[in-house]
């Protein structure tokens, strides 16, 4: 494993100015990523500095092997590096490298190692044909970086189209629709588990696509390039019936369910509640073995609509989950009109309950108002055995994360169901 260098912001922006002029020279694209690791300082507190300088070793160490360049990576704060990209054949090639980056750290940071999971945030820029000097070069990617650090969504298209690459993003769109017409896509289950008995009860399908190199595009991407192209009802279409065809499978040999996260601009859709009873019927499963996450986004917007379409959901004997609770658009009065029957509390209250009090109060509180409303509770991003003790004694119904399982391909997720013993036995 390589030494962890102190800070080399210095030296960092001597090879970001010489990548700038040699992409100028040779009529090349330069890609610029900032990685961060923004709850190191909770795992400092919670597992001691050791454990936390062992993640920035283990970290730098990755990002040096995916690099296999000199002069590219560099620790430039305290848990933050930067990684340069130089001769990019394309500007669109950054998002895959990003996704790379962020599954190779997701792989290494989240193992059994009894430490807390990391949470990798990362800000891009591209300069084409260096045409940009290289200190505007880091300001667009500091003001990337910060603006995922606040909740936002990093769209590839926009970091495209601010540097004047709208046609380049024509290649990642190329080859998303060719995915779907192939289909290309997978889906992988990550498990929900019962904190009263340990028992495995469902799982949620989560969209993966590796992209024509092998690398895995992050489901956000896709699910953002098919609102952009007006395809969001198509990939909806392909995931429902890719779903219950797993699920009627496994209602029987695991007797789980299975949940699967519509995009909330189709909550209004006046043919969502036929694409679901259709395609239950197709495949043969039971209504109350699925179950449909929803963002608060969905609550919100075309209010009308999406409630009499939710409620036909509800009425068809489909469990309705708001998911990301707390992180969007959260109001006490939309709790008593809402057909749901689940709700999620946001991974960002969970990695922090342990070490921030309000954050604890707000998980409790949560649990405790969504109970009051007949709703199951099920808290995500639970990575280490504090957590989940914590949640248990809450009252949180279920519970699902790196510390039971990262999401897994049908046939990974079916040898786990079956070897699954229970998390307090």
């Amino acid at each position: 494993m390589n030494p962890l260098p102190g800070i080399q912001r210095e030296t960092f922006i001597q090879q970001l100015d010489k990548a700038v002029i040699e992409a100028r020279t040779g009529q090349t694209h330069l890609g610029l990523m900032l990685i961060d690791l923004t709850n190191l300082a909770r795992i400092n507190h919670y597992h001691g500095y050791e454990a936390g300088d062992e993640v920035l070793q283990t970290a730098y160490t990755r990002l040096l092997d995916l690099s296999k360049l000199p002069g590219s990576v560099f620790r430039v704060g305290s848990h933050r590096f930067s990684f340069i990209l130089p001769d990019l054949g394309n500007p669109a090639f950054i998002a895959l490298a990003m996704n790379k980056v962020h599954r190779t750290l997701e792989s290494v940071l989240h193992g059994d190692t009894g430490v807390l999971g990391v949470d990798v945030k990362t800000g891009i820029a591209i300069n084409r044909l260096g045409q940009h000097d290289f200190m505007d070069m880091l300001a667009r990617a500091e003001a990337s970086l910060s603006h995922v650090k606040l909740g936002g969504v990093q769209r590839i298209e926009d970091v495209l189209a601010e540097d004047g690459g709208e046609a380049l993003q024509g290649w990642l769109e190329q080859s998303l629709g060719d995915a779907l017409r192939d289909n290309a896509f997978e889906l992988y289950y990550q498990p929900k588990i019962e904190l009263a008995t340990g028992a495995l009860h469902s799982a949620e399908a989560l969209l993966r696509w590796r992209s024509p190199d092998g690398e895995f595009v992050s489901p956000e991407m896709i699910v953002e390039w098919a609102e952009s192209t007006g395809r969001t009802y198509e990939l909806s279409k392909w995931l429902v019936h890719k779903t219950l065809r797993q699920l009627r499978e496994w209602q029987d040999k695991l007797g789980i369910g299975l949940a699967l996260n519509i995009p909330a601009s189709l909550a209004g859709d006046p043919d969502l509640s036929a694409l679901l009873q259709d395609a239950m019927a197709i495949w043969g499963v039971t209504p109350s073995k699925v179950t449909v996450e929803l963002t608060e986004r969905a609550f919100i917007e075309d209010k009308q609509s999406g409630y009499d379409n939710l409620l036909k959901l509800r009425d068809m004997g489909v469990n309705i989950s708001i998911d990301d609770f707390g992180t969007g658009y959260s109001s006490l009065s939309y709790f008593k009109q809402i057909p749901a029957t689940e709700l999620k509390i946001d991974k960002s209250f969970v990695d922090s309950m342990l070490v921030d009090a309000q954050d604890m109060e707000l998980v409790k509180i949560i649990i405790h108002i969504a109970h009051q409303f007949g709703l199951v509770v099920v808290a995500e991003g639970v990575e280490d055995r504090g957590s989940l003790d914590s949640l248990r004694e809450l009252g949180c119904d279920m519970v699902q994360g790196y510390h039971l399982s990262m999401p897994l391909s049908a046939g990974e997720f079916e040898s786990w169901a079956v070897q699954w013993k229970g998390v307090f036995h």
